[in-house]
């Protein structure tokens, strides 16, 4: 879906407060990246830093990763619970493919223990698509008057 000039795929689930995306895999397993809002909000993003290691286990307190730019610090906590089993380290490396392409760009990946809590706990674009909107047009606006 589109909204304004920014991608929202329909096969993802959201936490638009956080502009973080989710797509559920197979056994479980759960990617977790930005937005196409987000990375574009956040600026030109320098850093990724992923504070837990493979294998360690992560909770609605864990902060999942952290994303530096020039306009923000942002450290993310999401309603996960489960064992990280991957990190992008091409992300890691080199953060700015975020910008470039923020859903091709999944930062780390979890094994979740409840996926049907996950379901629950993200949004589809269809239940957050005003949110989205509102502050979309609000960019928009901005960009216009300036």
């Amino acid at each position: 879906m589109k909204i304004s000039f920014f991608n929202f795929p329909d096969d993802l689930l959201y936490e638009p407060e956080r502009h973080v995306w989710i797509k559920v895999e197979e056994n479980k397993v759960v990617s977790v990246g930005m937005t196409d809002l987000g990375q574009y909000l956040a600026g030109k993003i320098f850093q990724v830093s992923v504070p837990r290691r493979v294998g360690e286990r992560v909770n609605n307190r864990t902060i999942l990763f952290s994303v530096e730019s020039a306009k923000w610090i942002g450290k993310i906590r999401l309603q996960i619970e489960g064992e990280v089993v991957d990190i992008n380290e091409r992300v890691i490396k080199n953060p700015s493919i975020i910008n470039e392409d923020p859903y091709g760009s999944w930062i780390i990946k979890v094994s979740v223990t409840d996926v049907d809590l996950v379901k629950r706990a993200f949004k589809n674009i269809q239940d957050c698509r005003s949110q989205f909107e509102e502050e979309a047009n609000r960019i928009v606006s901005w960009k216009n008057s300036s």
